[in-house]
């Protein structure tokens, strides 16, 4: 009950108070802003080790593999390079994953608001789940374009990592490979596999939206008996959030199979989304296009836990701290 009553005085601060991160659509944006940058900073670097895994697994022909799965992959990757072999080209994800997580809430935000979803939502009027979809929707369409060029770099370097002792080392670097990939491409050559970003992206943040709110609102506040959404204690988030994760990666994750084929294997980069796709099909079968995907979804459960208790917490510090006297 204490808990609950805390949590519903901070909830009349958002409503009747007015500081620098709260009373306007431009300062909500600004709370989303910063608090997606936190998030998706502490995300990444959790994550990453495990998504290097996943690329490396899905660079991989079928007459060609190395690995003999995930746990012989990431033992393999740390012998041959140690622990700064599963943090290789991290630079630029890092970025990226911070200005991703920025331009998904904020987007989200501004979504929600053109769709006029209540901030509280209560038991007795429940948003329709349906507008928590489509602004996630149009948060996945704003952030492919963001997202793209960060993983062509990423996938890139990830890949060159696993090389075999003695081969060429085509880049030095996340800026090196920015300047390779433009002269050898064009500036809309980073852009490379954006189709493949956005079938990952879209229905991919429908599902991460949706799943979040869904066990939020729909799960935990009513087993709970939270009237208020903003009655849910904080931890709960998290049980959200690794849902969330997890129904991201699973539901899209052949299109990020054909992204990474498209951006790192050369005899597909000059192939379209479809073209790729069937390919990969027919070369590996339906198991081609979920290679990875249990570490994946594994690594997405603990660590988007973190990302949305991050935003919350964060969101929250920045909504209570920072009020106009």
């Amino acid at each position: 009950m204490a808990e609950s009553n805390v949590v519903l005085e901070r909830h009349h601060l958002h409503t009747e108070k007015h500081g620098v991160f709260i009373g306007s659509d431009s300062k909500d944006a600004a709370r989303d802003l910063v608090s997606g940058i936190v998030s998706g900073a502490v995300c990444k670097t959790v994550e990453y080790p495990l998504d290097t895994v996943k690329v490396l697994l899905q660079a991989e022909s079928s007459g060609g593999r190395k690995y003999n799965g995930p746990i012989d992959c990431l033992t393999q990757t740390y012998k041959s390079n140690g622990l700064s072999g599963l943090y290789r080209g991290i630079t630029s994800p890092l970025l990226g994953a911070m200005a991703e997580n920025a331009t998904l809430f904020v987007s989200y935000g501004f979504a929600k608001r053109a769709l006029d979803v209540q901030d509280n939502p209560t038991l007795s009027n429940p948003v329709p789940m349906w507008k928590y979809i489509a602004s996630g929707a149009s948060s996945g369409l704003c952030v492919a374009f963001v997202l793209t060029p960060v993983e062509l770099i990423k996938c890139r370097l990830q890949v060159q990592n696993a090389a075999a002792a003695g081969e060429e080392v085509l880049y030095k670097g996340p800026v090196d490979c920015v300047l390779k990939t433009i002269k050898s491409d064009g500036f809309t050559g980073l852009w490379k596999g954006n189709i493949s970003c956005l079938a990952r992206e879209i229905p991919g943040n429908m599902a991460w939206f949706g799943t979040y709110e869904l066990v939020k609102s729909r799960i935990i506040q009513r087993v709970g008996g939270y009237e208020s959404m903003e009655d849910v204690p904080l931890g709960w988030t998290m049980v959200a959030g690794g849902c969330a994760g997890v129904a991201y990666w699973g539901v899209p994750y052949p299109a990020d199979t054909v992204k990474s084929k498209i951006q790192t294997v050369p005899r597909f980069s000059s192939m379209g989304f479809v073209e790729a796709f069937k390919t990969i099909v027919k070369e590996e079968g339906i198991a081609g296009l979920y290679k990875g995907c249990g570490i994946t979804c594994a690594r997405a459960a603990p660590s988007h836990a973190l990302l949305f208790f991050f935003y919350e917490a964060v969101s929250d510090y920045l909504a209570t701290h920072f009020l106009y006297k």
